[in-house]
């Protein structure tokens, strides 16, 4: 593996060193660990970010958690808090519902009651034969009745007999040639008693009615005569308004044949609309749904009102007619927002906010107190790699660093000198100019020397005065050459303390690897005895400051006392 090679070298022969097998034992030392990879330098950096922070995954844990429940709580909150808003509202409306049932009921009762005297009253005085007189009795029934829009007397046939809506004299209409109210005048007619009408606008007045009729019949039961007494519309209106109605909320009467009846307040689309057409919405389809119920709660599209409502239906008693009140969706949910969400959110967002915002510091304080950590590490592992008066290695760390650069050495194939230098005389120095002078030798010294070396190469202080130099990556002992005049440039310049120019003289051993051993002890040992052997020679002879290692230098030299100062404590 060591091939000399003779020719004109530096200081003797020059061996060039063509490196080691990569089975080579290393004299029992451990050779340093390289790097497996990206992805273990960031679990190394992973878990030592885990130990310096220990609590900071379990507080990103528990923040999230705690984000995530009041998240939850809002959503449980909210939810429950519209199905009791929604109880509540239902409950409200239920009792709106029942006291429109029971005015309305109320109010046709007493309308049924009327005009169930007046036949009475019209079959016992032979209205047929006095129509003058039954005109007066009409007259007056209607005075009475404001509510009643007119009366009218009408035959079987569907021609209408007398009535309060036409003026004395003037000719009646026939209903049977009336396509739209025959229908339900004929019906009527085939069946005896009360019977409410669906509205329409009168053909006798120029308004909206609701039809009130009853059927007189005879002593054997065929039908005498049809009395009606259509109520003015906005007479229901009137009962509605006298309600507690709240905003929003509309109140109506819906026949069992889907037609409304009544409705306050009349939606957008307009009266003729409304009371025109059979309805199409929820209720009607609800009602259908559960026709013999006595009352319910619907939420749905309503078609009078394009739009979705929640409502309640009552039925009421003995009329095909059921009572109902609805409001929009829209308005609940604005109301439920207003009185039980909007005060809750705004806190629990503030609260999120004011945790994040806490989040956010303590994760600040975690990261500075990680790097405060990490820079308090890097300290005391520079306080324990490095000396703390000239800032280079010490013994702990040049040894590290000399490892490394074995291992460096052994992969690339080249040599690696390890230079023991020391300061001649430094006690006089110290003695001299005091210990304060001899520091800032030092310091200054450990500026040059890291000066002069490459940016590969290392300078370590091993303690007092003496100095150890690596210089890696040399191809033979010649390419030493330059580095060491560097290196004697640096140190002949005097030192200045502020009060003196302060002269430096040092000695220099070298010994290379492997060439010279195979172990940093070994090397440093060595090293050491080429540098006693330098200090051997003349105080004048400059050339003679360095000496390289050589098997045949005496193993215990004993340099003059100029050369070689006492060891220090």
């Amino acid at each position: 593996m060591l091939r000399p090679k003779v020719g004109a070298g530096w200081r003797g022969p020059t061996t060039e060193y063509k490196g080691l097998g990569r089975g080579h034992e290393w004299g029992g030392m451990v050779r340093p660990h390289e790097p497996k990879g990206a992805s273990q330098g960031r679990r190394v950096r992973w878990q030592r970010r885990r130990r310096t922070v220990p609590y900071r995954y379990a507080l990103m844990a528990a923040y999230w958690f705690a984000v995530a429940a009041t998240v939850l709580f809002s959503v449980l909150y909210g939810w429950h808090s519209w199905q009791r808003y929604k109880k509540t509202g239902v409950d409200r409306l239920m009792l709106t519902t029942s006291l429109v049932a029971a005015s309305v009921h109320m109010d046709l009762d007493r309308e049924a009651s009327g005009l169930r005297f007046l036949a009475q009253r019209l079959a016992a005085t032979h209205a047929l034969g006095h129509l003058a007189r039954t005109r007066r009795l009409l007259r007056a029934y209607q005075k009475v009745s404001p509510e009643v829009a007119s009366v009218e007397l009408i035959a079987p046939s569907g021609q209408v007999l007398v009535s309060t809506a036409v003026p004395a004299g003037r000719p009646l209409p026939d209903f049977e040639k009336d396509p739209g109210l025959w229908p339900s005048l004929h019906r009527a007619l085939q069946r005896p008693g009360l019977h409410i009408h669906r509205p329409m606008h009168g053909p006798l007045v120029g308004y909206w009615v609701i039809g009130f009729s009853d059927t007189i019949t005879g002593p054997h039961g065929h039908v005498r005569f049809l009395l009606t007494a259509p109520i003015r519309f906005r007479h229901f209106e009137a009962v509605f308004m006298h309600l507690p109605l709240s905003s929003g909320l509309a109140v109506g009467i819906l026949r069992n044949d889907d037609y409304m009846e009544a409705r306050a307040p009349v939606p957008r689309t307009g009266l003729r609309a409304l009371l025109a057409q059979r309805q199409t919405g929820i209720l009607a389809q609800t009602w259908r749904r559960h026709p013999r119920a006595a009352r319910g709660v619907f939420s749905g599209w309503v078609s009078a009102d394009r739009e979705y409502r929640y409502g309640v239906f009552v039925r009421i008693t003995g009329y095909p007619l059921v009572a109902f009140a609805d409001v929009p969706r829209a308005l609940w949910v604005a109301q439920w927002w207003r009185r039980q969400a909007e005060i809750p959110l705004i806190f629990l967002i503030a609260a999120l906010l004011f945790s994040g915002y806490a989040y956010r510091q303590v994760q600040a304080l975690a990261v500075r107190w990680e790097n405060e950590a990490a820079r308090r590490a890097e300290l005391l592992r520079n306080l324990v790699m490095h000396d703390p008066l000239t800032g280079l290695l010490n013994r702990k760390g040049l040894f590290t660093a000399l490892r490394r650069a074995m291992a460096r050495s052994e992969r690339d194939g080249r040599l690696l000198a390890v230079g023991f230098l020391d300061i001649d005389d430094f006690k006089g120095v110290n003695d001299r100019y005091g210990h304060a002078a001899g520091d800032t030798v030092l310091k200054t010294l450990a500026r040059r020397l890291e000066g002069s070396l490459r940016g590969t190469d290392h300078v370590a202080r091993l303690g007092g005065d003496e100095f150890v130099l690596l210089i890696e990556g040399l191809r033979r002992k010649a390419d030493l050459a330059p580095i060491v005049t560097q290196v004697k440039a640096a140190l002949d310049a005097p030192i200045s303390t502020g009060r003196a120019e302060i002269p430096v003289r040092a000695s220099l051993g070298v010994a290379f690897y492997p060439l010279d051993a195979l172990d940093a002890d070994s090397l440093i040992a060595r090293a050491d005895r080429a540098m006693y052997a330098a200090k051997r020679r003349a105080t004048d002879d400059r050339e003679g400051w360095m000496r390289l290692y050589d098997p045949d230098l005496p193993a215990h030299p004993d340099p003059g006392p100029a050369a070689r100062p006492p060891p220090k404590a």
